[in-house]
C-alpha cells in the first residue's frame, strides 16, 4: 500500500513538472569562456536534483562500504544469538518432556549472557537431580552461583536437600538464600519443613505466623502444622511445670479442643502429676468432639475425685452405650477403685462389642485375682491371638 501511494505521488509530481516546463519561459545561461550553454530552467532544476541524488547515493555507498566489516560482524552475532536461543528452547523442551539427560547436557553446555547462563545451570541442576547425579548437580549449582543466579541456585539446593531428608544441609542453603531474600515465601515454606524435620517447634510456630500473614499456606496444611507444633511443644515442656502451664495458656481455644493437642497436653500434665488438670483438658475436648484415644487416656488418669470421674464416664455411656473404648475405660477406673463387679461387667460388655487385646488382658487379671487361673489363661491366649492378627 505504501509503495502504491509513493508511485502515485511521483507520477503526480512528474506530470506537474512536465506541465510547468511547457509553459515556463525561463532559462539558465552557463558561461565558462570560451564556452556558453543555455538550458531551460526546468532542465536546470532536474539536473541539480539529479546531481544531489547522485551525490547522496555515492555517499551512502561509500558509508556502506566502510561499515561492511561491522555489518558482517553483526550478522554473525545475530546468527549466533539465534542458535543460542534455539539451543535454550531445545533444552527447555527436553526438560518439560522429562528427557532429563538431554536437558542436563543442553543446559550444562549452554553459553551466552550471564543472566540466562545462570538460569541454564540451575535447570541443568534440576535435571541432574532427577537423574540422581549429585556430583553433576553440585557442579551446576556452583556454576549458577558464579553466573549471578545465587538465589535460584540456593532455593533449588534447599529443595533438593529436603527431598533427600538432609535438613541440616537444607537449612545451610536456606540461610544463604535468606541473605538475599529474607521474606521469600517459598524459602519460608522450605524452612518450615526443615524445622519440622529437626524438631525445632518454636521456630515452626514463628514461621507459621509469618506464612499466615502472607496467606502462603493452605488452610488445611496450616492447621495440621500448628496442631503438630502445639502437640510437640507440649511434650517438650512436660518436665517444666511452670513452662507447661504458661504455654498451655498461650494456645488458642480452638486448638485446646483439638483431639491431638488435648491428648498431648493431658499426657504432659499427667507426667507432671497434674491429673486433675489433665482430666479437665480431656473432658472439655470430649464434650466438643468424641475421640477414642482421648477416652482411653481418660481411663488412665487418676484424679483426686475418682467417684466423680466414674460418674462423668457413666454419663457419657448413656449417650454412647455401645462404645467399646468407653466401657474399657470405665472398667479400668472401677478396677482402680476395687469395684471388681462393675469392672468385670464393663469388661464383658466391651469385649462383646469389640474384642481387644487390652480388654482380654484386663479380664485375665480379674480372673487371676478371683482365683480362676484357667479362665485367665484363656483370656491371655485370646489377647495373644489378637496381637498376632494385628
Amino acid at each position: 500500500m505504501r509503495w502504491l501511494i509513493s508511485l502515485i505521488i511521483v507520477a503526480v509530481l512528474a506530470i506537474a513538472l512536465a506541465m510547468a516546463g511547457r509553459y515556463d519561459p525561463g532559462y539558465v545561461v552557463l558561461v565558462y569562456p570560451p564556452w556558453r550553454m543555455e538550458i531551460s530552467f526546468i532542465s536546470f532544476v532536474l539536473m541539480v536534483a539529479g546531481l544531489v541524488l547522485g551525490g547522496m547515493m555515492l555517499l551512502r555507498l561509500a558509508m556502506l562500504t566502510l561499515n561492511l566489516p561491522s555489518i558482517v560482524r553483526e550478522q554473525r552475532e545475530r546468527r549466533a544469538a539465534a542458535r543460542r536461543d534455539e539451543n535454550f528452547v531445545g533444552g527447555l523442551r527436553a526438560y518439560v518432556e522429562y528427557r532429563y539427560q538431554d536437558a542436563a547436557q543442553s543446559f550444562g553446555q549452554w553459553q551466552g549472557d550471564a543472566a540466562r547462563m545462570g538460569l541454564a545451570r540451575v535447570l541443568a541442576a534440576h535435571a541432574a537431580q532427577e537423574m540422581r547425579a549429585p556430583s553433576q548437580r553440585e557442579r551446576h549449582i556452583q556454576e549458577a552461583i558464579e553466573q549471578g543466579s545465587e538465589l535460584a541456585a540456593q532455593l533449588f539446593e534447599a529443595e533438593a536437600q529436603l527431598g533427600m531428608k538432609d535438613a541440616t544441609a537444607a537449612l545451610a542453603a536456606i540461610k544463604r538464600a535468606k541473605e538475599i531474600a529474607p521474606q521469600h515465601t517459598a524459602l519460608l515454606r522450605f524452612e518450615l519443613k526443615a524445622r519440622q524435620m529437626t524438631g525445632q517447634w518454636d521456630e515452626v510456630e514463628r514461621l507459621l505466623d509469618a506464612l499466615a500473614r502472607s496467606n502462603a499456606l493452605e488452610s488445611t496444611v496450616a492447621i495440621q502444622s500448628r496442631r503438630m507444633a502445639y502437640a510437640e511443644n507440649l511434650k517438650r515442656r512436660a518436665e517444666d511445670e511452670r513452662g507447661l502451664q504458661e504455654y498451655w495458656k498461650r494456645i488458642p481455644v480452638d486448638f485446646k479442643l483439638d483431639p491431638w493437642v488435648a491428648r498431648a497436653a493431658a499426657r504432659a500434665f499427667m507426667q507432671r502429676g497434674s491429673h486433675d488438670v489433665a482430666l479437665d483438658v480431656l473432658e472439655t475436648a470430649l464434650n466438643r468432639e468424641w475421640h477414642e484415644e482421648l477416652v482411653a487416656l481418660y481411663g488412665e488418669a487418676r484424679g483426686s475425685n475418682p467417684a466423680r470421674q466414674i460418674e462423668q464416664a457413666e454419663k457419657w455411656l448413656h449417650a454412647k452405650p455401645r462404645d467399646a473404648q468407653l466401657l474399657l475405660a470405665l472398667a479400668r477406673l472401677c478396677s482402680a477403685q476395687e469395684l471388681w463387679g462393675k469392672a468385670q461387667s464393663y469388661l464383658e460388655a466391651s469385649l462383646a462389642i469389640a474384642p481387644s487385646a487390652e480388654g482380654h488382658i484386663r479380664m485375665a487379671e480379674l480372673k487371676t485375682q478371683s482365683g480362676q487361673p484357667n479362665e485367665a489363661c484363656k483370656h491371655y491366649q485370646k489377647a495373644l491371638a489378637l496381637c498376632r492378627a494385628q
